[in-house]
């Protein structure tokens, strides 16, 4: 079941009031698939789980994993033949404990032998989908039942609650959707959802000449939180304090970019709030958020099960950093069971000072990303620039290098079947983003260097602009 507008071209055809009347329409089916008795069920769940001590919810885990384990093994072609390999049957896996038993799952085997992994034929027609990012690597493609669309919805709605946002309040969203036509010179430069209470702003009309009307239309509007990609949000942070203002809000939330130190101070600063920063991913396994003691981000325990190994797959101790593995508690469609997610954190178990009793995750090490900036002055963040990659598994590795102002460089280590037309339609589709000023530029190479950390950054912007920042210090 599609649930995307980003590619609507009908939406991109049509004129602002049709575009709204769109966004609308697609917030309705949204809430028909997600919402509803099953939603309100989970939230409820969550409001009281989070307190409940560890033997509780360690027992509603182990349930949970069971069906879970027993359905990948009785309906998926891939898990009965790695369990029966490694005499494993689902009787064997009775919980959390026993987990360390069956085999840990990589990207390239979700992304080559995704047919294998479903619990179908063929994809359930109440199944969702969705993809990596495939900036990287290859994207992955994926699927869920509602049941994991419903909890994903109910765990973020937990995440704002804690931020103090109530379920009648509104926010204002800065994430990866052409929400606006890019060629628009005039605002809006957003668009509004009132079935779920959310106003869209653009992420492609950041320039000093446009900042000053997001401003004024949050202040119009008496927002009180905030949405975005940190990169995003440092854009109109460092707006408003190079102006010597400041935008108070209630809350922000920020997610899936690393939230560096300067990013949280420059917000800080300019919205007179603390981030509640959320880590979460395509796959569906894992989700943790910050509670206002913005100590480490708490799992959410009844959304999967994480756990941590070193570089040969074994579980480390609480506290000992290494790679994070989770294993999704309500994925029956495509069950993703000890996924290697390739961010590297550390499990913490003592209390917070909250009072929850969710376990907690240090800071997530992923990858640094720079900001391209356009030549008419727009700021891009990097994560908006991911959508177009998403069609193309056939991408093994992508690079973006800004050298000059009006030329990005995209480097692909991409094979055979990925053709011309391909490369023409992600052109496309990058230069919709950027405007017509700016030059996009495909080379095909072997490999893409790592920085001397060892580090991979997706995005390298060499032209100067008001949100630059020395990564290597920042990370």
């Amino acid at each position: 079941m599609p649930l995307s507008i980003s590619s609507d071209a009908l939406y991109r055809r049509s004129p602002a009031w049709a575009q709204t009347l769109l966004l609308n329409a697609y917030g309705l089916r949204i809430s028909a698939y997600r919402r509803g008795a099953p939603y309100r069920a989970a939230v409820a769940l969550l409001a009281e789980s989070e307190r409940w001590p560890a033997e509780r919810l360690r027992a509603w885990q182990d349930d949970r994993l069971r069906e879970v384990v027993r359905v990948a093994y009785e309906r998926s072609r891939w898990y009965r033949r790695v369990m029966d390999e490694a005499g494993v049957g689902a009787a064997d896996v009775r919980g959390v404990a026993d987990l360390p038993r069956l085999p840990l799952l990589d990207k390239e085997t979700v992304r080559g032998r995704a047919a294998e992994l479903w619990t179908k034929p063929r994809p359930g027609r109440s199944w969702a989908h969705g993809h990596t990012s495939g900036t990287t690597g290859s994207p992955l493609s994926l699927w869920y039942t509602r049941n994991t669309c419903v909890m994903n919805d109910a765990v973020d709605r937990r995440q704002k609650a804690w931020g103090g946002m109530g379920e009648r309040d509104w926010i204002g969203l800065l994430l990866g959707r052409v929400i606006v036509p890019t060629d628009a010179a005039r605002p809006p430069f957003w668009r509004v959802n009132a079935v779920h209470r959310q106003v869209w702003f653009s992420s492609f009309h950041l320039s000093p000449q446009h900042l000053p009307r997001y401003v004024d239309e949050i202040r119009r509007r008496g927002l009180r939180f905030l949405e975005g990609y940190p990169s995003t949000l440092f854009i109109l942070a460092r707006h408003l304090l190079a102006r010597g203002e400041t935008l108070p809000l209630r809350a922000v939330f920020t997610s899936s970019e690393t939230l560096h130190q300067v990013q949280r101070e420059a917000m800080e600063a300019a919205f007179g709030c603390v981030p509640f920063d959320f880590y979460g991913h395509a796959e569906r396994t894992l989700f943790a958020t910050e509670c206002a003691a913005h100590d480490g981000k708490h799992l959410a325990e009844e959304y999967g099960v994480a756990e941590v190994v070193d570089d040969e797959g074994n579980p480390v101790p609480d506290g000992t950093p290494g790679w994070l593995v989770g294993t999704s508690l309500h994925n029956t469609a495509m069950p993703l069971l000890r996924y290697r997610t390739g961010d590297v954190t550390a499990i913490r178990r003592e209390p917070c000072a909250c009072g929850r009793t969710l376990a907690r995750i240090e800071p997530v090490t992923t990858k640094a990303e720079d900001i391209v900036v356009t030549p008419d002055g727009r700021m891009i963040s990097p994560s908006v620039l991911t959508h177009p990659f998403k069609p193309y598994p056939q991408i093994r590795e992508s690079q973006l290098v800004q050298d000059r102002a009006d030329r990005l460089q995209v480097k692909l280590v991409a094979g055979e079947a990925f053709t011309a037309g391909d490369e023409a339609a992600l052109v496309a589709q990058l230069a919709a983003r950027l405007g017509a000023g700016m030059a996009v530029e495909i080379e095909r190479v072997d490999s893409i260097p790592r920085e001397r950390s060892g580090k991979f950054r997706w995005v390298v912007s060499r032209v100067e602009h008001g949100c630059r920042f020395a990564w290597e210090a920042a990370a």
